[in-house]
């Protein structure tokens, strides 16, 4: 779900030991909201419990963004329960492509945790899925993956996922 803002695009809360009082817009449209990170406690946190600190830092940032900003605060309340109830999943289609060549529809869908990026396929004819398969598994940081995968092409009978440099990720043949 998106949200309608003005002048920003997307929030990005960054833990700090000295955080700012306000936040502020980038160049790149982004609203950048600095939150106190006391790192000792931080690092005393059990692998269950930070999930929750982070919620609590978000949070946090979020209050702060509405002092200067005009933002749904209730909706991110609701996007924390959901959050939870999924077990601090993070999931998110990349890329749907239709092949009319293959008579299908084509799903880069993505699954970020604590522990792992996931990149899954998924090809569905006539709405039900016929195939899903992983096709990549990296560190959970961004700077691991974002680059690992961009698009999807049919070539014939050859279904290719390049990432961003047009390398070819994954192939498959397509009956």
């Amino acid at each position: 779900m998106k949200i309608k803002t003005v002048g920003f695009n997307r929030i990005c809360v960054i833990g700090k030991s000295q955080a700012s009082e306000s936040g502020r817009i980038n160049s790149s449209k982004v609203l950048v909201v600095e939150v106190p990170l006391d790192i000792e406690e931080y690092n005393k946190l059990s692998r269950d419990d930070v999930p929750e600190y982070f919620i609590g830092l978000l949070k946090v940032g979020f209050e702060k963004a509405i002092r200067n900003q005009s933002l749904p605060i209730h909706f991110f309340g609701d996007v924390f329960e959901i959050f939870r109830a999924e077990g601090y999943m993070n999931r998110w289609t990349h890329a749907t492509k239709k092949f009319p060549s293959i008579g299908g529809k084509c799903n880069l869908n993505c699954e970020l945790d604590l522990s792992w990026f996931r990149l899954t396929l998924v090809i569905e004819r006539d709405g039900e899925g016929i195939f899903s398969e992983e096709i990549l598994r990296t560190l959970p940081d961004e700077i691991v993956y974002a680059h690992r995968f961009k698009n999807l092409q049919v070539n014939g009978r050859t279904l290719t996922v390049y990432d961003k440099f047009g390398i070819p990720l994954w192939e498959m043949s397509v009956i």
